[in-house]
């Protein structure tokens, strides 16, 4: 009998507890539930923080001495060229046959804003490729330079050096048969829509 009595106090108990353990917990405000609400991306506050360019010389090299510039900057806008990444005046020669990238300092006239990813998508890139014979040897006006591909590779970043969670990076590519520079063809531009989607390219002429 002593054992049985033993035996049904050990369930009373057993019962009590489990029925304790599947009592709900009560909210007591101390802790909070996580939202499943996504943090909203504002692309005006990530910026143009690197700027590469990678050119591709076909079968005719650029010459020794000859000047050469490489900008990239927004589409659309005043002075927009001064406001974004340049290298200026690169003068030692690229081979026929080689590959030569550029990471591009920031321009003169700078401007962080103009180079928000939001105004890169609101406008498109430019990539402009400036091929200054002059001043070559007595034989510059027959100088000429064959390019087969440019690829500018874009990384954009916010003001603390985080980079952009779904475009931290953006490479583009450009080729045609047409990016053949001389004397009077001097000033290739490669552009994109507002979609990063590459455009024809088309060279200037010098006048005069």
């Amino acid at each position: 009998m002593k054992k049985l009595s033993v035996t049904l106090i050990c369930i009373c108990f057993l019962s009590v507890l489990h029925a304790q353990l599947l009592k709900p917990v009560k909210n007591t405000g101390n802790t909070q539930q996580a939202s499943s609400t996504p943090v909203a991306i504002n692309d005006a506050d990530y910026f143009l923080a690197v700027a590469r360019v990678t050119i591709k010389t076909g079968k005719d090299n650029k010459e020794l001495n000859s000047k050469l510039i490489v900008r990239v900057y927004p589409t659309s806008g005043t002075d927009n060229y001064q406001k974004g990444y340049m290298m200026e005046n690169y003068m030692p020669e690229l081979k026929t046959w080689s590959t030569k990238e550029f990471t591009l300092p920031q321009a003169p006239g700078f401007d962080q804003a103009f180079n928000s990813l939001a105004h890169y998508r609101q406008t498109g890139v430019m990539v402009d490729i400036l091929y200054n014979t002059q001043g070559n040897g007595p034989f510059f006006g027959l100088d000429a330079w064959k390019i087969d591909e440019i690829s500018a590779t874009l990384e954009f970043k916010d003001k603390n050096g985080n980079p952009h969670p779904t475009l931290p990076s953006k490479t583009i590519y450009f080729t045609g048969s047409d990016m053949y520079l001389d004397f009077m063809k001097w000033h290739l531009f490669c552009k994109t829509d507002a979609y990063f989607n590459t455009l024809p390219t088309f060279i200037t002429r010098r006048d005069n």
